[in-house]
């Protein structure tokens, strides 16, 4: 079984939509509804969809819901964090962190839109 997409809800689709293009290789196949519905295609077919939220609901997630991306190695993660640095995202500190027994290099970051992305590599 292959997990195939998520569906994100935010107030701003395309800012995210541009977020995730630029920065983590999203393709944008199609945009509706002057910009209230968009999907994305990772490079490995995941597809990634962004939404406003009905009428008078709230684009809100529990505290800790992230989406997270996995990199082949910490390099690339303190790389990502740069190139997110230098475009006025904001990241947080990159931390050497264990989950499980197993070390990581792990930073997060907010999207535009509220979202909350990771970014991390285990350590070899």
């Amino acid at each position: 079984m292959k997990l195939n997409h998520a569906n994100l809800v935010t107030t701003d689709v395309a800012g995210p939509c541009d977020f995730f293009a630029s920065h983590f290789g999203f393709e944008l196949l199609d945009i509706r509804g002057k910009d209230a519905f968009a999907v994305l295609r990772g490079s490995d077919g995941f597809a990634l969809n962004l939404m406003k939220p009905g009428k008078g609901e709230a684009a809100t997630y529990p505290g800790g819901f992230h989406i997270g991306f996995l990199v082949g190695k910490p390099e690339i993660v303190h790389a990502k964090h740069a190139e997110l640095a230098s475009a006025g995202r904001e990241p947080g500190d990159v931390r050497e962190l264990t989950r499980g027994g197993a070390r990581s290099s792990t930073f997060y970051c907010h999207a535009p839109g509220g979202i909350l992305v990771e970014v991390s590599a285990f350590d070899a």
